[in-house]
This record gives C-alpha cells, structure tokens and sequence, in this order.
C-alpha cells in the first residue's frame, strides 16, 4: 500500500476552494484537463461520494449533462484521476531509481519529488490517499493496487540498498523502514504547503536527515 494513511479522527487540513467557476477554454483536452482538476479538489474537500457530476460541471461552468461527452460517469472521472496521478508519479519514481545516484540520493530524490508533488497537486495526493482502501478490489480500479506496487517496490528497493550501503544509523527491518519513511513523508500533505519557509527541496533534505540519523550524506 503506498502513500496511504487513515485516521479519521484528524480532518485534513486542504487548501481553501477555488473562489469561483474556473472557466476553460473550449480546446476539449484544456477542457478534459479542467474538469479533472476540479473534481480532485472536490474529491479532496467533500469526498468522493459527497461529490456530484453537477458539483463538478458548476466548477468548470459546464452543465452537467454535458460532462458525459468527456466522461460516461463520476467512476469514470475518479478513473482518470486516479490513472493521470499513479502515471505521472510512476514515471517520475522510475526516472529517480534508474538514474545512476547512490542510494541515499535516490532516496532523498524520491522524497523530494513527494514534497514538490504535494505542493503542486495536493488534492490528487489526497483523492488518493482518501480512496485507495474503497476501491480495493473493485472492478476497473484494480490497475490502483498494481501500480502502487510497483511504486512501493522502488522505494523498498532504494531504502534496501542504502540499508546494505550502511547509511542509516539505526538498523530497522526494510519493512519497518519504508512504513516510517511513506507515512512521515506522504502524511504531510495534510500541512504542507508551498511558500512555507521550507521548499520541497529543503524540507527534503530535512527530512532525509532525520531519517538517516544525520549520517553524512553518500
């Protein structure tokens, strides 16, 4: 399971709502990229189930109606939300892994990359997060669970060989290790935001200190 945390008793803390009706233009890719936007801050803020197709046609100012002439139904919208975030992030995870840098620094690159994910694209993260346990196993999102695995096994797979460099200052099982480093890493999404007096680089760095015991870097 990745970036995946549930406690329900903490409300998370998402940015405030568009103010008005983002209004697109009638390219129907700028159009479909739009009402993707706007149904994963809505996601992100009322819930999927809360969320309806008029909901997200009132925030592109399109009626209602005519979203089925982009998506067959809200599933279909939560789909291609879903599909464009686990794409983007598995392809930037797979480019971090497979670039030639130690293993610290691919750890402290994937790290990094969660950070500036979760300042750019907060409420893809949460819709995320906030659906991965319901869609388990249900028909047409199974490509969800294949994909994080795949993502979890190149974090697992960095952490690993960083343990087997002797970077880390605390032996932990590699189980252990990769749970402490997505949870304290991806929950962030529920405060982070970019401007702080930490960018996604810097809180990175930090963070990776931490995580290593302030080894020096390999």
């Amino acid at each position: 399971m990745l970036l995946v945390w549930q406690d329900r008793a903490v409300p998370p803390a998402t940015p405030e709502p568009a103010a008005r009706p983002l209004r697109v233009r009638e390219d129907p890719a700028v159009r479909r990229q739009a009402i993707l936007e706007a149904a994963a801050r809505l996601f992100a803020t009322h819930g999927f189930a809360d969320t309806t197709v008029r909901d997200i046609g009132d925030e592109v100012a399109i009626k209602s109606g005519s979203l089925y002439h982009y998506f067959a139904s809200k599933d279909a919208i939560l789909e291609a939300v879903l599909r464009e975030f686990l794409a983007d992030l598995g392809t930037a995870t797979a480019a971090i892994v497979s670039a030639g840098t130690s293993p610290r620094r691919q750890v402290t690159d994937l790290v990094r990359h969660a950070f500036t994910l979760m300042g750019e694209r907060p409420y893809w993260v949460l819709t995320y997060q906030n659906e991965f346990l319901r869609l388990a196993g249900q028909p047409g999102f199974e490509f969800v669970a294949g994909e994080s695995a795949r993502i979890e096994a190149a974090w697992v797979a960095a952490l690993t060989a960083s343990a087997e460099a002797g970077d880390f200052a605390v032996d932990v099982p590699v189980a252990v290790r990769y749970r402490l480093v997505r949870d304290a890493t991806w929950t962030a999404v529920r405060w982070y935001r970019p401007g702080a007096e930490l960018d996604a680089a810097a809180l990175a760095e930090q963070y990776v200190a931490v995580f290593y015991g302030n080894h020096a870097a390999g």
